[in-house]
């Protein structure tokens, strides 16, 4: 199956994604950035991961996607969570005429979803959890589209273990608590900045970014530092 050109751009960006990023969680953050980017009808990717704790998300291209993805948590049900379990992929062409997952369909119709694809995602022959692409349209995803994503997968699947090793610790599962654990100050951070300047959650992102590469600092401690300061963390 010959590949556009876009998807092949965005498959040969994870190759590097990892020797570019601080730490799993930005790694992650970036895998789905570029998924996003590569299957063109995909409107967002997040990343969902299993743990004892139950399903998290770890990373997101967008805080729609992240919804999308949380909200099957809330219901226990989901093409992610099923995808994460079983091992097998979903396609949802229309959310709207789907009889399977019957508490969460109508949730995600109402955020906007209309198609989706949920991959499982394993490192070192273990699960990871599942990506999931989501669109607003009908029907976005094709045959082709699958392949790219499974293509998209097992890269990222790859990226993430070399990332987990690279940044000194080789247990994948800790480094993905960690991410948990940086994607809700993050949020926390995030929601500060939106308060304070009355801007947009992708627009709050980027100032965090912004302050983490001008200060060269992780994004992770930049979070920290803002909550604390605004009095929601303690040590």
């Amino acid at each position: 199956m010959p590949l556009p050109d876009e998807s092949i751009r965005e498959l040969t960006a994870l190759a590097s994604v990892v020797l570019t990023n601080e730490d799993v969680h930005s790694t992650l953050q970036e895998i789905c950035r570029i998924a996003v980017r590569a299957i063109p009808s995909a409107d967002g990717v997040s990343l969902t991961a299993l743990s004892e704790a139950g399903p998290r998300a770890v990373a997101s291209s967008d805080d729609w996607s992240l919804e999308l993805d949380e909200s099957q948590y809330e219901e226990r049900e989901g093409p992610c969570l099923d995808a994460a379990r079983s091992g097998m992929v979903f396609r949802i062409r229309h959310m709207t005429n789907e009889p399977r997952w019957p508490s969460y369909m109508p949730r995600a119709v109402g955020m906007g979803a209309r198609s989706m694809i949920s991959v499982q995602m394993t490192s070192e022959g273990k699960t990871i959890g599942a990506l999931n692409f989501y669109s607003r349209s009908v029907d976005a995803f094709s045959a082709e589209d699958v392949s790219v994503a499974q293509i998209i997968v097992s890269h990222a699947s790859l990226a993430s273990e070399v990332a987990s090793n690279l940044h000194r610790h080789k247990d994948l599962a800790v480094q993905l608590r960690i991410a948990m654990e940086s994607r809700a100050v993050i949020e926390q951070a995030k929601g500060i900045i939106i308060a304070t300047r009355r801007c947009s959650p992708d627009d709050a992102f980027d100032v965090l970014r912004s302050q983490s590469q001008h200060e060269n600092r992780k994004l992770r401690d930049v979070a920290t530092e803002l909550v604390r300061q605004a009095g929601g963390l303690t040590d």
